[in-house]
């Protein structure tokens, strides 16, 4: 084994999300509010590790953000300079077809955005991060957690990135081994399908709940004024999905000049021809949108997964060694399609677990298991039971989705169905079924990007600040022999190497000359994992690339 420099924390963050930003800061606070009466004051060592190239550059969201969670940790979040761009003032929902819009004539209480932030997640993100370092945290950036260090069956550190290894898997000059940094207890908040995450539900393996996603693309536009008012938002279902396929839009409005807009797409194992960049770009051209951003600038983009599972598809939040927050627990609220709000919570509830553990110097299971008791006693587990069955309401179709989810309004939690669904596509180890009845692929329509209104995937990632060391191995890992009989024969034959469509950054690609191959293009990678997750045969394994690379979100 590799000789490693080893540094040791009493807590580890994983993760510089809102979830483990919230749960650092609130737990230095609840540490200093102690020792400012305490005999024997805590004073631990506390560090949060970030594998973007500075803290925001990869959270990405609409984002509308409920401040309920901020007001109980941070009450003065606006005094200390929080970024919030507006307060909601207007809302609306609309039912699209290809170029007409009909508004739902009331918008129900759980859908309502009342007093609810609209921020940019990424300037959100970077500011929570030196409010984190001003409270006395540590936080080390351009770091990637490449791998679990485990003791006697318990998490006791990760490895970090090797840094300045080749293509060819060789040191270059510039080479320096990535560190083990151990930690009483670890705290993993690596947004949606983290890699450390499914690294660590090999050894436990309740990690791996059958959790399902959705993939979401986004872009901020600069428009001329008076065609929208700051605070306005409109979410939307219908066009451009057919109404198999679960997703929606959305408009938000920072100001009456900046705007973000964003389509929504469920891709899965069993579903995955589909194309969530070209489905924004569709969007972009009903009336309702296209004339909001006509004569605008699109200035960033981005794409990433949703966890959508909901309550009952969240692995337990703790096990030997650490705590799970934000989506890596599944904390996300589709019927609301909110998720910040929940991930602070988490964060919190993390932190008051872990102030207890330092309390008594004891970091054992059965002191973390405290986190899964306060869950339950909170109103995060409230709301998420409430919606636990929202999105499985629209496995059947938009519109029996719509007729369900009318009936959980009337009753919390209510469906149709009195038994657990079965969630297609969402299985703990995909498989494609050779005996399964063929059924005809759907056709992903012609499109032509005008360079104005809308983009090309190549134009999109050029707006997202994407960076990666070229000259390193590729961090999507396909085994030679898969690439030979899956993706070049059974894939194409059955799916038709949907990879090409659901990749919105253009990273698969498949060559006829002189023989046929598959490219891969790991520079253009947007860290979405949509590739990890829709591929139908489960054979992409999305390893981290060096700690820096990737998109680098400022608006988003």
């Amino acid at each position: 084994m590799q000789k490693r420099e080893a540094l040791e924390f009493d807590i580890l963050f994983v993760g510089a999300g809102p979830a483990n930003l919230a749960s650092a800061i609130h737990l230095q606070r609840l540490l200093k509010r102690h020792n400012a009466t305490a005999a024997n004051p805590l004073e631990p060592s506390i560090a949060v590790i970030e594998k973007g190239r500075y803290a925001g550059a990869h959270l990405l969201s609409g984002a509308l953000l409920d401040p309920r969670a901020l007001d109980e940790f941070f009450p003065d979040y606006r005094a200390k300079g929080c970024p919030v761009e507006a307060t909601v003032s207007k809302e609306s929902i609309w039912f699209l077809q290809s170029k007409r819009k009909f508004a739902v004539p009331f918008i129900p209480e759980p859908f309502s955005n009342k007093n609810s932030l609209i921020v940019s997640l990424s300037r959100l993100g970077a500011w929570m991060a030196e409010q984190a370092e001003n409270e006395g945290v540590q936080l080390f950036d351009n770091t990637a957690a490449s791998a679990p260090f485990m003791e006697n069956g318990k998490l006791t550190g990760i490895i970090t990135d090797d840094k300045g290894i080749g293509k060819d898997g060789n040191s270059k000059t510039n080479f320096e081994p990535g560190l083990l940094l151990k930690a009483k207890a670890i705290v993993i908040g690596e947004g949606s399908d983290g890699s450390l995450t499914r690294q660590l539900s090999m050894h436990f393996p309740s990690i791996s709940a059958a959790q399902r996603y959705e993939t979401g693309v986004k872009e901020t536009w600069e428009i001329p004024e008076e065609r929208i008012t700051a605070g306005e938002v409109h979410h939307t279902f219908g066009f451009p999905l057919e109404s198999d396929v679960y997703g929606g839009g959305w408009l938000y409005a920072f100001s009456p000049t900046l705007v973000s807009v964003g389509c929504i797409s469920s891709v899965g194992h069993d579903s995955p021809v589909c194309d969530p960049h070209l489905n924004l770009q569709r969007f972009k051209l009903h009336p309702l949108i296209a004339n909001i951003l006509k004569s605008g600038k699109m200035v960033e983009s981005g794409a990433r997964t949703i966890t959508s599972g909901g309550l009952d598809a969240m692995p337990p939040l703790c096990g030997p060694g650490y705590l799970l927050t934000g989506e890596s627990a599944g904390m996300v609220n589709m019927q609301r399609h909110k998720g910040i709000h929940l991930a602070m919570k988490s964060g919190t509830i993390a932190a008051e677990t872990l102030f207890e553990a330092l309390l008594h110097n004891d970091f054992s299971t059965g002191r973390l298991k405290s986190s899964e008791e306060r869950f339950r006693n909170s109103w995060a587990w409230e709301e998420l039971h409430a919606a636990r069955n929202y999105r499985k309401a629209f496995d059947k179709g938009l519109y029996s989705g719509l007729v369900q989810a009318g009936l959980q309004l009337g009753i919390p939690g209510l469906s149709l169905k009195t038994t657990q669904l079965t969630l297609p596509g969402f299985t703990e180890t995909p498989s494609f079924n050779p005996k399964k009845k063929k059924i005809a692929l759907p056709v992903i329509p012609e499109f032509r990007a005008d360079g104005m209104r809308t983009f090309s995937k190549e134009r999109s990632l050029f707006s997202s600040g994407v960076m990666h060391e070229e000259n390193q191995p590729c961090h999507l890992v396909i085994k030679r022999e898969d690439i030979a009989e899956i993706c070049l024969k059974k894939c194409k034959k059955e799916f038709a190497n949907p990879c090409q469509h659901f990749c919105p950054a253009g990273v698969y690609e498949i060559t006829t000359e002189p023989v046929p191959a598959l490219k891969l293009n790991p520079s253009n990678c947007l860290h979405c994992k949509t590739c990890e997750i829709a591929d139908p045969y489960g054979i992409i394994t999305w390893t981290t690339p060096e700690g820096g690379g990737g998109p680098g979100y400022k608006l988003s």
